[in-house]
Protein backbone atom coordinates (compact mmCIF):
# COMPACT_ATOMS: atom_id res chain seq x y z
CA UNK A 1 0.00 0.00 0.00
CA UNK A 2 1.29 3.41 -0.96
CA UNK A 3 2.05 5.65 2.04
CA UNK A 4 -0.18 8.35 0.52
CA UNK A 5 -3.18 5.99 0.47
CA UNK A 6 -2.75 4.38 3.90
CA UNK A 7 -5.40 4.92 6.59
CA UNK A 8 -2.73 6.46 8.84
CA UNK A 9 -1.81 9.03 6.20
CA UNK A 10 -5.44 9.97 5.73
CA UNK A 11 -6.06 10.28 9.46
CA UNK A 12 -2.92 12.39 9.91
CA UNK A 13 -3.93 14.66 7.03
CA UNK A 14 -7.51 15.12 8.27
CA UNK A 15 -6.29 15.79 11.82
CA UNK A 16 -3.73 18.35 10.61
CA UNK A 17 -6.34 20.07 8.43
CA UNK A 18 -8.81 20.13 11.30
CA UNK A 19 -6.20 21.65 13.66
CA UNK A 20 -5.33 24.33 11.09
CA UNK A 21 -9.00 25.20 10.69
CA UNK A 22 -9.48 25.46 14.47
CA UNK A 23 -6.39 27.69 14.81
CA UNK A 24 -7.72 29.88 12.02
CA UNK A 25 -11.06 30.16 13.86
CA UNK A 26 -9.20 31.45 16.92
CA UNK A 27 -7.87 34.42 14.94
CA UNK A 28 -9.84 37.54 14.25
CA UNK A 29 -12.13 36.84 11.32
CA UNK A 30 -15.08 38.68 9.93
CA UNK A 31 -18.43 37.03 10.71
CA UNK A 32 -18.91 35.60 7.20
CA UNK A 33 -15.41 34.05 7.08
CA UNK A 34 -15.87 32.61 10.56
CA UNK A 35 -19.24 31.09 9.59
CA UNK A 36 -17.78 29.64 6.38
CA UNK A 37 -14.86 28.10 8.25
CA UNK A 38 -17.16 26.64 10.93
CA UNK A 39 -19.34 25.11 8.20
CA UNK A 40 -16.29 23.69 6.44
CA UNK A 41 -15.07 22.22 9.74
CA UNK A 42 -18.48 20.65 10.35
CA UNK A 43 -18.52 19.21 6.81
CA UNK A 44 -15.03 17.79 7.35
CA UNK A 45 -16.19 16.11 10.56
CA UNK A 46 -19.26 14.64 8.84
CA UNK A 47 -17.19 13.34 5.90
CA UNK A 48 -14.65 11.83 8.32
CA UNK A 49 -17.44 10.02 10.22
CA UNK A 50 -18.84 8.70 6.94
CA UNK A 51 -15.38 7.50 5.87
CA UNK A 52 -14.89 5.72 9.19
CA UNK A 53 -18.29 4.04 8.77
CA UNK A 54 -17.36 2.89 5.26
CA UNK A 55 -13.99 1.65 6.49
CA UNK A 56 -15.69 -0.40 9.21
CA UNK A 57 -18.07 -1.86 6.62
CA UNK A 58 -15.13 -2.79 4.37
CA UNK A 59 -13.35 -4.48 7.28
CA UNK A 60 -16.48 -6.56 8.04
CA UNK A 61 -16.89 -7.52 4.37
CA UNK A 62 -13.21 -8.46 4.12
CA UNK A 63 -13.53 -10.65 7.23
CA UNK A 64 -16.64 -12.27 5.73
CA UNK A 65 -14.84 -12.99 2.45
CA UNK A 66 -11.83 -14.38 4.33
CA UNK A 67 -14.06 -16.75 6.34
CA UNK A 68 -15.88 -17.95 3.19
CA UNK A 69 -12.54 -18.54 1.45
CA UNK A 70 -10.89 -20.24 4.43
CA UNK A 71 -13.74 -22.61 5.27
CA UNK A 72 -15.00 -23.43 1.77
CA UNK A 73 -15.52 -27.18 1.39
CA UNK A 74 -13.35 -27.35 -1.72
CA UNK A 75 -9.63 -26.65 -2.06
CA UNK A 76 -8.97 -23.12 -3.28
CA UNK A 77 -5.63 -21.54 -4.07
CA UNK A 78 -4.70 -18.11 -5.36
CA UNK A 79 -1.40 -17.84 -7.20
CA UNK A 80 0.40 -14.95 -8.79
CA UNK A 81 0.82 -15.06 -12.56
CA UNK A 82 4.12 -16.89 -12.13
CA UNK A 83 2.36 -19.72 -10.31
CA UNK A 84 3.58 -19.01 -6.76
CA UNK A 85 0.92 -19.63 -4.14
CA UNK A 86 -0.28 -16.43 -2.44
CA UNK A 87 -3.29 -17.85 -0.58
CA UNK A 88 -4.50 -21.34 0.31
CA UNK A 89 -7.66 -22.28 2.18
CA UNK A 90 -7.95 -25.00 4.81
CA UNK A 91 -9.23 -27.62 2.34
CA UNK A 92 -6.20 -27.01 0.09
CA UNK A 93 -3.83 -27.39 3.02
CA UNK A 94 -5.53 -30.65 3.98
CA UNK A 95 -5.34 -31.92 0.39
CA UNK A 96 -1.65 -31.06 0.16
CA UNK A 97 -1.05 -32.33 3.72
CA UNK A 98 0.97 -29.23 4.43
CA UNK A 99 1.06 -26.26 6.78
CA UNK A 100 0.26 -22.80 5.41
CA UNK A 101 3.87 -21.66 5.96
CA UNK A 102 5.10 -24.55 3.80
CA UNK A 103 2.73 -23.70 0.94
CA UNK A 104 2.50 -19.91 0.66
CA UNK A 105 5.28 -18.59 -1.55
CA UNK A 106 5.96 -22.01 -3.07
CA UNK A 107 5.39 -22.59 -6.80
CA UNK A 108 2.18 -24.59 -7.29
CA UNK A 109 4.00 -26.69 -9.90
CA UNK A 110 6.11 -28.17 -7.07
CA UNK A 111 2.89 -29.64 -5.65
CA UNK A 112 2.17 -31.48 -8.91
CA UNK A 113 3.48 -35.01 -9.48
CA UNK A 114 6.69 -35.07 -11.52
CA UNK A 115 5.06 -36.97 -14.41
CA UNK A 116 2.36 -34.29 -14.82
CA UNK A 117 4.47 -31.18 -14.20
CA UNK A 118 5.44 -30.35 -17.82
CA UNK A 119 1.84 -30.60 -19.03
CA UNK A 120 0.70 -28.61 -16.01
CA UNK A 121 3.17 -25.81 -16.71
CA UNK A 122 2.24 -25.79 -20.41
CA UNK A 123 -1.42 -25.22 -19.48
CA UNK A 124 -0.44 -22.43 -17.08
CA UNK A 125 1.06 -20.48 -20.00
CA UNK A 126 -2.51 -20.00 -21.25
CA UNK A 127 -3.28 -18.07 -18.07
CA UNK A 128 -0.57 -15.43 -18.47
CA UNK A 129 -1.29 -11.69 -18.90
CA UNK A 130 -2.90 -10.69 -22.16
CA UNK A 131 -4.27 -14.17 -22.77
CA UNK A 132 -7.97 -15.05 -22.59
CA UNK A 133 -9.25 -15.17 -19.00
CA UNK A 134 -11.93 -17.81 -19.67
CA UNK A 135 -12.01 -20.70 -17.20
CA UNK A 136 -9.98 -23.81 -17.97
CA UNK A 137 -10.15 -27.28 -16.54
CA UNK A 138 -7.89 -30.31 -16.56
CA UNK A 139 -6.78 -33.27 -14.48
CA UNK A 140 -3.36 -33.77 -12.91
CA UNK A 141 -1.92 -35.55 -9.92
CA UNK A 142 -0.99 -33.61 -6.81
CA UNK A 143 1.99 -34.63 -4.77
CA UNK A 144 1.14 -34.08 -1.09
CA UNK A 145 4.00 -33.64 1.35
CA UNK A 146 3.13 -37.08 2.77
CA UNK A 147 1.58 -40.04 1.05
CA UNK A 148 0.89 -41.04 -2.53
CA UNK A 149 0.02 -38.64 -5.38
CA UNK A 150 -3.67 -37.76 -5.62
CA UNK A 151 -5.55 -37.36 -8.92
CA UNK A 152 -7.38 -34.05 -8.94
CA UNK A 153 -9.51 -31.95 -11.24
CA UNK A 154 -8.30 -28.38 -11.60
CA UNK A 155 -10.69 -25.61 -12.50
CA UNK A 156 -8.72 -22.45 -13.17
CA UNK A 157 -9.49 -18.84 -13.99
CA UNK A 158 -7.29 -15.78 -14.25
CA UNK A 159 -8.23 -12.79 -12.10
CA UNK A 160 -8.39 -9.86 -14.53
CA UNK A 161 -7.33 -6.37 -13.51
CA UNK A 162 -8.70 -3.47 -15.51
CA UNK A 163 -5.40 -1.74 -16.20
CA UNK A 164 -2.64 -4.30 -15.97
CA UNK A 165 -4.03 -7.55 -17.32
CA UNK A 166 -4.05 -10.51 -14.95
CA UNK A 167 -3.77 -10.01 -11.21
CA UNK A 168 -3.54 -13.63 -10.20
CA UNK A 169 -4.98 -17.04 -10.81
CA UNK A 170 -7.81 -18.77 -8.91
CA UNK A 171 -7.56 -22.53 -8.56
CA UNK A 172 -10.40 -24.85 -7.51
CA UNK A 173 -8.96 -28.31 -6.88
CA UNK A 174 -11.13 -31.37 -6.31
CA UNK A 175 -9.66 -34.79 -5.65
CA UNK A 176 -10.89 -37.51 -7.99
CA UNK A 177 -12.21 -40.59 -6.18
Amino acid sequence: MNSRTSPEWLMTTVTALRELMIKRLETELDAESKRDLEMALEELDVMWEELQGQAALLVRENERYAAFFEFAPDAYLITDTGGSIREANQAALELLKAARNDVVGKPLAECVADEDRVAFLARMVGLMPGVNVRPLGWRARLRPTAGEPVAADFSVRAIPLKKSGVGGICWLIRPVN
